[in-house]
């Protein structure tokens, strides 16, 4: 009795004490549920493109997107999503239907999806342009947020310090 007593106060305060534990990733989610929960609980989405083989995305997955500050604002404050860039996933925006306009069938996989190219562009010295990683941030009705940054969305591998400083302005 007093093994099964101790075994379940062990248990008991294994599981009490780790629910103040600190996230060691960021909570990604489907878009679809994201949508959802925004509009729920009036929140913003944060969607994250990348692209597979991209050595940006990468760097940034592993120096900015792990880092416990970073993953403690992005998942306390937005509802995060990551979403390859070259997808062929149909998304609904603004009631229009974007898809990957490159079929499968010509043994082509890099093609940009037409929602990233919709959300994605930044202009730069004039010039309109896309980039992996980006991040573009949407409020609970699905509209793109301009949070009038210096780049909104925000573009390309962002240190630490950047993306902190880049996210605050999301954030009331």
């Amino acid at each position: 009795m007093k093994k099964l007593l101790l075994l379940l106060f062990v248990c008991s305060s294994l599981f009490c004490f780790s629910q103040g534990a600190e996230k060691a990733e960021i909570d990604w989610i489907p878009l679809e549920k994201a949508k959802k929960y925004a509009k729920k609980y009036d929140g913003k989405i944060l969607i994250f493109f990348y692209k597979e083989h991209c050595p940006y995305c990468e760097t940034m997955k592993k120096e900015t997107l792990s880092n416990a500050v970073v993953i403690k604002m992005i998942n306390n404050n937005f509802f995060p999503v990551k979403i390859d860039s070259r997808t062929k996933d149909t998304i609904i925006y603004n009631g229009v239907a974007y898809g990957n306009q490159q079929p499968e069938s010509s043994g082509r996989h890099d093609w940009r999806h037409d929602f990233y190219a919709e959300v994605a562009t930044f202009t730069q010295n004039g010039a309109s342009q896309t980039t992996t990683p980006s991040i573009v941030v949407f409020n609970d009705k699905f509209e793109k947020i301009d949070c009038n940054c210096p780049y909104s969305p925000i573009p390309g591998n962002q240190p630490k310090e950047q993306l902190l400083r880049n996210l605050k302005r999301f954030i009331k």
